[in-house]
């Protein structure tokens, strides 16, 4: 995505608007939600890279949100679009608050054998049942470091007092009919953080956070306090 430019838009669900019913955005069926999201842009040659969304259908009304190189339609039929250009001012050692839909995996190379790429949750979850240690203890200090690691690299230091994360969903994703599912997992963050970087927290806003960026993830959702 540009480094200088970027188009923040929240699209709000307009029930006095007739049109399209929210069957197509289910919350389990993160395909569609691709496909609708990228039937929101003009442009024919758009790629996955120009854009990043989250689509939230447990708010008061029903909302998606995009981050996109590119601009969207100037009218989505049954939604209310409120676009801005410009991102936050961002100043170093604020306080910013934030929240997060992501998909944390970790790469894990066993001695003599080839990498593989685990849900942190589970992983976690599977070690502790291996060590008889207590699981949930173990699956909420997985979580949080693997958070803390990218809001590091990201330009920003986690408050762990001000941390919290709901939500885990395990996904399977078919394209078309025959073909592999993909399969994923999503948590949603939300939670403080200190600016150590304003550079770096501008790249992770705009190169995304974690993987499935493809599938609702990785969008970080920031407001200064």
């Amino acid at each position: 995505m540009s480094d200088t430019l970027w188009y923040e838009s929240r699209l709000y669900f307009d029930s006095d608007q007739a049109g399209e019913d929210l069957g197509f955005l289910h919350p389990d069926d993160l395909y569609k939600q691709h496909q609708w999201v990228w039937r929101c842009f003009v442009d024919s040659e758009l790629t996955q890279a120009d854009f990043m969304f989250r689509v939230d259908m447990a708010l008061p009304v029903p909302t998606v949100f995009i981050r996109s190189k590119r601009q969207l339609k100037k009218a989505i039929k049954s939604w209310k679009i409120v676009t801005q250009t410009q991102p936050e001012q961002l100043k170093e050692e604020g306080l910013v608050q934030f929240s997060l839909r992501a998909n944390p995996t970790v790469d894990i190379t066993p001695k003599g054998e080839k990498t593989r790429r685990h849900d942190v949750l589970m992983h976690a979850k599977k070690q502790a049942q291996k060590a008889n240690s207590d699981v949930n203890e173990a699956v909420d200090i997985a979580a949080k470091a693997w958070l803390d690691k990218k809001l590091q690299k990201g330009g920003l230091e986690l408050l762990t007092q001000c941390i919290e994360f709901s939500n885990y969903k395990q996904h399977k994703v078919v394209k078309k009919d025959g073909a592999r599912p993909i399969q994923l997992s999503s948590l949603d963050y939300f939670g403080v953080a200190k600016i150590t970087d304003v550079q770096k927290l501008e790249q992770a806003l705009f190169n995304g956070i974690g993987r499935s960026k493809a599938f609702g993830c990785g969008l970080m959702l920031i407001k200064p306090l």
